[in-house]
């Protein structure tokens, strides 16, 4: 029998734990033609929904393209995988991705191909030159809005992983952006990050060019009503019940992070399934131990990582828990040190995204994690 939950990896269909208040709330702004920033944790499920919404939208007859910038390193790169998703998300043949290519960028030369899967792939004749860049750059960036007039229909546009392109050599290319995109009447964007930080100021720095441009929405852990109900039916599925409490002490042993409670559950049915008939709280701490087990060699690389005094940080948060960790109480019971080198730990280690911060207090991004730290207490 197959173990009725994944993680580590986009799901949709009903292996997506959906999210109804986020879809519709996301896809009323986007087909009314608003911009948005959308702020995610990672493991939150951010690309999973992202992927959802646009087949609901393609649903509903608006066209869609996704672009990750995770897989661009350059300018040029990002540009080209622009143009090739925008014309991928229009057309599918590749005989018409080229005709429309040459009608909208004529003057860039397109050339199509074919993927090993047999979807078209484009290449742009992109120069070395800063000149050649621009050119190519200010084709693409009229592109989605050219594309979306031409075809009478409004176009939804995803940049995920967009704070990156704050990492490309050169300048001038968030500006442009933000310079086209505002002109565009038939287009809604929805620009996602993990890095939530980074994507917060791109947002909301006076001095940034995209300062204003969307509406901010983080996106939390999925409401218990919901998701516990999910998790009956997936248990169902795999010949186990689950108790509305038992449910509900799964997402607080996850810390209600989605990933962590796929991957809690997956190893709760390896356990119990064909030995019980249900799921039992007590059941969660083995699973738990399972998972530490199996993932001690990654956390032991990433704790080598760490400064000593980093380490000494996190294992005074899994003693004590995240709140007042700046008190004289706090640094004295853990001998942490000044104020100063506290703040400095913990800087680092959210920009690593080993800690995240919610409502004051600090905690571990990931749970189990945490009780690696805990069981190497001294």
């Amino acid at each position: 029998m197959q173990n009725p939950f994944r993680f580590g990896s986009v799901v949709s269909g009903d292996d997506f734990a959906d999210r109804r208040r986020e879809l519709a709330e996301l896809g009323r702004e986007l087909a009314g033609g608003q911009h948005v920033f959308l702020l995610s944790p990672r493991r939150y499920g951010k690309t999973s929904l992202i992927l959802t919404l646009l087949d609901r939208l393609r649903a509903q007859g608006l066209l869609t393209a996704y672009v990750d910038v995770f897989r661009a390193t350059t300018a040029a790169q990002l540009l080209e995988l622009m143009a090739q998703t925008v014309l991928r998300g229009v057309e599918s043949r590749p005989e018409r991705v080229l005709r429309l290519a040459a009608d909208l960028l004529g003057k860039l030369r397109p050339q199509v191909g074919t993927d090993p899967r047999g979807k078209p792939t484009l290449s742009l004749e992109i120069g070395h030159s800063p000149r050649s860049v621009l050119a190519v750059r200010e084709e693409v960036l009229a592109l989605p809005e050219e594309l979306a007039k031409k075809r009478g229909r409004r176009l939804v546009l995803v940049f995920d992983e967009f704070q990156e392109i704050q990492r490309f050599p050169g300048v001038g290319l968030e500006k442009a952006m933000r310079s086209h995109f505002q002109t565009h009447r038939h287009v809604g964007y929805l620009f996602a990050g993990s890095r939530e930080s980074a994507l917060r100021d791109m947002a909301s720095r006076e001095r940034a060019p995209f300062y204003k441009f969307g509406r901010l929405v983080a996106l939390g852990p999925i409401a218990s009503q919901e998701f516990v109900p999910f998790l009956q039916v997936r248990f169902k599925r795999g010949h186990l019940r689950l108790s509305a409490e038992v449910g509900d002490a799964i997402l607080a042993a996850a810390d209600d992070v989605p990933y962590n409670v796929q991957r809690l559950c997956h190893q709760l049915w390896v356990r119990r399934a064909g030995k019980a008939d249900r799921i039992a709280e007590r059941d969660i701490g083995d699973a738990i131990a399972g998972i530490v087990e199996q993932d001690a060699p990654h956390f032991n690389v990433g704790w080598d990582r760490l400064s000593l005094h980093q380490r000494q940080v996190l294992q005074a948060i899994a003693r004590s828990g995240g709140r007042n960790v700046f008190a004289g109480e706090f640094l004295t019971a853990h001998r942490l040190g000044s104020h100063s080198s506290v703040q400095t730990s913990l800087r680092q280690l959210l920009k690593e995204q080993v800690l995240a911060k919610t409502g004051g207090e600090y905690r571990f991004a990931d749970p189990f994690f945490r009780e690696w730290v805990t069981l190497r207490l001294p």
